[in-house]
């Protein structure tokens, strides 16, 4: 199905607005509270965390992040992006450039805390959104997302935490990239877009054998504001929200990595 170019204008202004409340709630009532049980276990205070958000998008996360004290810094490169943060305050303590996140400007165990967040089932890959849209993989997707995930631990301290998270590539359905469709996309495992426990699991013991990798409930960390204004979204997003707050307990939260769960959140920590 065809779109003006209006309707296109008017659907990227929105998802732009939906950037921003997204952004900031998925802060402020998910990562935040992970952010300062990591400081009262280490016994530090935000102002001594240091905290990269890699695949920053508008720099909304490292603003709130810094207005609760920690010292935050970005990086993306998609050029909207540069247009966006120079309309952001400049905060103390803060800073966004322009990387790549597979090769990361800073020098080694530089952050306490690596965020990634709904980036690493970009790398790897090829996509093409319009007229319709389509994924594949590079010959050498493997060896893009090892390099990643290499990047995101030589920046971590010891001790540090790195949380990555995305769509859950075991899950049949993807909510999340489905810009124009009445109807949420339908994907095959063996597409090999969104990734899989099991693959970040492999990747990041490949790079560090000593990592440790956890599977998070995702409970808290969406508004469903976009999901709302589609009729199978307003007719899911209750069950799922309430599905979401299952895998925080025992024994649900057993199936958090599992194929039951369509959202992965990821939390990489590694041995001394």
């Amino acid at each position: 199905m065809s779109h003006s170019r209006d309707d296109l204008r008017a659907c990227q202004e929105l998802t732009l607005r939906d950037e921003e409340v997204g952004v900031r709630h998925c802060i402020h009532y998910y990562y935040l509270p992970l952010f300062l049980d990591f400081c009262r276990a280490h016994r530090l205070e935000p102002a001594q965390v240091r905290v990269l958000d890699s695949g920053c998008g508008n720099g909304l996360s490292v603003e709130c992040l810094a207005e609760a004290g920690f010292s935050a810094y970005g990086i993306d490169n998609w050029p909207v992006r540069y247009d966006q943060w120079r309309q952001r305050p400049r905060l103390p303590r803060t800073g966004l450039c322009a990387a790549d996140a597979t090769r990361l400007p800073f020098a080694d165990a530089r952050f306490d805390i690596v965020l990634n967040s709904g980036l690493l089932e970009h790398i790897g890959v090829r996509e093409q959104w319009e007229p319709v849209y389509r994924v594949d993989p590079l010959p050498d997707q493997a060896e893009h997302r090892r390099r990643f995930l290499k990047e995101c631990l030589r920046v971590l301290r010891r001790p540090g935490v790195l949380f990555i998270d995305h769509p859950n590539g075991a899950f049949p359905i993807d909510f999340w990239h489905d810009e124009h469709r009445a109807l949420p996309r339908f994907h095959w495992p063996t597409e090999k877009f969104l990734p899989t426990f099991k693959e970040v699991a492999g990747l990041a013991r490949v790079v560090d054998p000593t990592c440790r990798v956890e599977a998070l409930s995702p409970a808290g960390r969406f508004t469903f504001r976009r999901t709302a204004r589609r009729w199978y979204g307003r007719l899911l997003a209750a069950p799922v929200e309430i599905w979401f707050n299952l895998l925080r307990y025992f024994p649900f939260s057993l199936l958090a990595r599992s194929p039951l769960n369509p959202y992965l959140v990821l939390r990489i920590t590694r041995g001394n």
